[in-house]
C-alpha cells in the first residue's frame, strides 16, 4: 500500500469522527411539531414538542432530521419545523437566572425545569451563558452545567 492511501485513509476516517464529535442542536419553529419513530409522514407519532425546545440533530436527510432529545430519546422530525436558532432546555428545580455572571449577582428569576432559554452569549469561561428566557421577558446570565443542548 503507497502512502497516499494511508493519507487518504487518514483525512476520511478523520472527517467521520470529527463529524460524531461534535453536536449540531436546532431548536423547534413552529408552535407544535410532531416526532415520529421514521422519517415519513405515515410513520408513528411518538411525542409532540413544542417553539423553543432544543434537539441534537444526529442524522440528516433531505426533508428529515433524525434527532436526540434531553432524555436520549431518538425520533424523527421534519425538517421544516426546525430553525438554527440556538436554544438550551433548563435541567435543574427553579434555576436562577443571575443579572451578571457571578452568583454574587442579584437574581432576575428562577426558571423551571425543561423550560427552553435562547443562547444570547457564551462567556469567555465557559461556565455561564447569557439567556433570554420568553416566559419572563428576561436576559440574565445562568450556570451552563444545569443546561442541555450548550455544546
Amino acid at each position: 500500500m503507497t502512502k497516499s492511501f494511508f493519507y487518504k485513509s487518514f483525512i476520511v476516517s478523520s472527517f467521520f469522527i470529527s463529524s460524531f464529535c461534535y453536536a449540531d442542536f436546532m431548536s423547534v419553529s413552529v408552535n407544535q411539531a410532531i416526532l415520529h419513530d421514521a422519517p415519513s409522514d405515515s410513520s408513528s407519532k411518538t411525542f409532540i414538542v413544542t417553539k423553543g425546545y432544543p434537539l441534537e440533530v444526529v442524522v440528516s436527510l433531505r426533508e428529515w432530521k433524525k434527532v436526540k432529545d434531553h432524555t436520549g430519546t431518538i425520533s424523527w422530525i421534519n425538517s421544516e419545523n426546525l430553525s438554527q436558532k440556538k436554544m438550551v432546555l433548563n435541567q435543574k428545580k427553579e434555576n436562577p437566572i443571575y443579572l451578571e455572571a457571578d452568583s454574587s449577582s442579584p437574581i432576575l428569576a428562577k426558571v423551571n425545569e425543561n423550560v427552553p432559554l435562547e443562547i444570547l452569549e457564551l462567556v469567555e469561561t465557559g461556565k455561564w451563558i447569557k439567556v433570554y428566557s420568553s416566559v419572563s421577558n428576561i436576559e440574565g446570565y445562568i450556570y451552563n452545567s444545569d443546561l442541555w443542548g450548550a455544546k
